[in-house]
């Protein structure tokens, strides 16, 4: 008799891949190791060699999953250390404020014709002394020997070490200095210690304790160039680089932010690379966030082009039943059965046939999953997940189950969704789009879709904003950019699928995961133009 868990006992992972690892511990870090599926276009030792060090994709691809599996294999076959720094939870509001004011500063004092503004923001050097002291703090409270601990060893960490810092308790303040008119105060008794170990600092007061702050960060970088390598590793990962459209100047703040800390990511690792140094910088960014940070000049795209891969879940040809994204639940249930030590031999056919039938809906049930996602493991997990919790004791993924589940998932999937939009338009204009897709008859031409938002316009107020700002030619253009409708008739067009932009022109639907949570309508038969 064929042995079979309960979907209560899949480990089939979590929305958010940070979560998976909470704890850390032994059999977390096993679990996770085992159940992760590599994209084919990414290869590992490109990240583990520093050849590569910028992970990019749609949100839900994988991306901090990819990072949390590269951190593990570097702990384990080179026995280096990692660190994670999460810009959206870590780096709060008041944080990216302090940033800006650093950036002003800086910028005054660089520049005394400069005009006020965020167009003039530069937060390089913040980000750099601020990378600077990350790497000095991981390596002393560590007791790595990343670098030969001599006299230039001592230099540098004293001079990144120098200038006072802001609330020691409070999470990133605690590698941040205070800032004031482009001068930082220095720690008493520095100056004893500089002139032991060299160091020339530009003091602004005759008491020598206040340097200006760019000057300090040149200094460090000087220093850090002249540091020895020695046999430690560190590589640190930096994640959760978003954007949300609120407060138009806080979106324009945070652009420049993730620009600058973009670059100096690269010129941090440029440096190791051609030092031989063991220290190496991963970012992931998602492509929505990047499309608007090009916009602020400083062309990033080039570094990213050159040192960065998207994550991708495209299948070329071949059979259905392979792609990538069914193969990652395959892989995350042998995970599971290997936990409990079942079926440990089994094939990935005989691990699909165990717990999905032939056909859900009259489509094969790989066509009908797929179909159900944008592509994402996000997605599968998300619709997997849903399944195990309201149906924990059955032992298969059932038609029933997948029809019991499908009002849910469809709400979640919207959710996800408008979470993306918000990197292009604020809370009232996302209800205006959902509104505007509400109840739509699905297929549809533009000027239906045109005729249908005349219709609706002047009874909701969200609508008419949103028409007012935006043209809807551009309005369909971004919500195929993130799944929400495709082209349909002859050939299907999703932006997930590989194809990039919509054809206004041609015959257009809602996403079929959207249909319940946005009530849409179906058309019995193709319409005109």
């Amino acid at each position: 008799m064929e042995i079979k868990l309960q979907l209560a006992d899949l480990y089939l992972g979590n929305i958010d891949a940070k979560h998976e690892l909470l704890s850390n511990s032994e059999d977390e870090r096993a679990r996770f190791r085992d159940s992760f599926f590599m994209p084919e276009n990414i290869i590992l030792s490109d990240y583990l060699k520093g050849q590569k060090y910028f992970v990019t994709g749609l949100k839900g691809t994988g991306k901090t999953a990819l990072l949390r599996f590269i951190a593990i294999k570097a702990e384990n076959e080179l026995n280096a250390e990692t660190s994670f720094i999460l810009f959206k939870s870590e780096i709060k509001e008041q944080d990216r404020k302090d940033f800006s004011k650093a950036a002003s500063t800086v910028v005054t004092n660089n520049n005394s014709n400069s005009v006020d503004g965020l167009d003039n923001m530069d937060y390089e050097d913040v980000w750099r002394w601020f990378l600077h002291r990350h790497i000095v703090e991981i390596i002393e409270n560590r007791n790595i020997q990343v670098f030969e601990d001599d006299r230039q060893w001592r230099r540098y960490a004293a001079c990144v070490k120098a200038p006072n810092l802001g609330d020691e308790e409070s999470g990133i303040k605690k590698l941040f200095p205070k800032l004031k008119r482009g001068n930082v105060e220095v720690n008493a008794g520095l100056d004893g210690v500089s002139g032991t170990l060299g160091l020339e600092f530009d003091w602004e007061d005759s008491g020598q304790t206040k340097v200006k702050f760019n000057s300090i960060v040149k200094q460090a970088d000087t220093l850090f160039e002249r540091l020895t390598p020695a046999n430690g590793q560190l590589f640190v990962f930096l994640d959760e680089l978003e954007l949300t459209l609120g407060v138009s100047k806080q979106y324009a703040r945070d652009k420049r932010l993730i620009r600058d800390l973009i670059i100096a990511i690269h010129s941090f690792n440029i440096i190791c690379r051609r030092k031989n140094f063991n220290v190496k910088f991963i970012s992931a960014i998602r492509s929505e966030v990047l499309t608007a940070v090009e916009s602020t000049g400083k062309e990033i795209n080039k570094i990213i082009s050159d040192f960065g891969t998207p994550v991708i879940w495209h299948q070329s040809g071949g059979n259905l039943s392979n792609h990538p994204i069914l193969q990652i639940i395959i892989k995350r249930i042998a995970a599971s059965e290997k936990f409990y030590k079942m079926n440990v031999e089994d094939s990935n056919e005989a691990i699909w046939n165990r717990y999905f039938p032939d056909y859900i809906q009259r489509e094969s049930a790989p066509t009908y999953i797929l179909h159900l996602t944008w592509y994402r493991p996000r997605d599968v997990i998300r619709l997997l997940n849903l399944a195990k919790t309201q149906h924990p004791s059955s032992t298969k993924f059932s038609h029933q189950v997948f029809d019991d589940i499908g009002k849910s998932y469809s709400t979640e999937s919207w959710t996800e969704l408008s979470e993306e939009l918000r990197a292009i338009y604020n809370e009232e204009e996302i209800a205006g789009i959902k509104r505007i897709f509400y109840g739509i008859k699905n297929p549809f031409y533009f000027n239906d879709f045109k005729q249908h938002v005349e219709n609706i316009r002047e009874m909701y107020s969200n609508v008419e904003t949103l028409i007012e700002k935006h043209k809807l030619g551009e309005i369909l253009s971004n919500v195929y950019r993130v799944g929400l409708i495709g082209n349909t008739g002859e050939k299907v067009r999703f932006a997930h699928r590989g194809d990039d932009e919509i054809l206004l022109e041609k015959q257009m639907m809602v996403h079929r995961a959207l249909w319940a949570s946005l009530s849409v309508e179906h058309n019995s038969k193709r319409r005109r133009r």
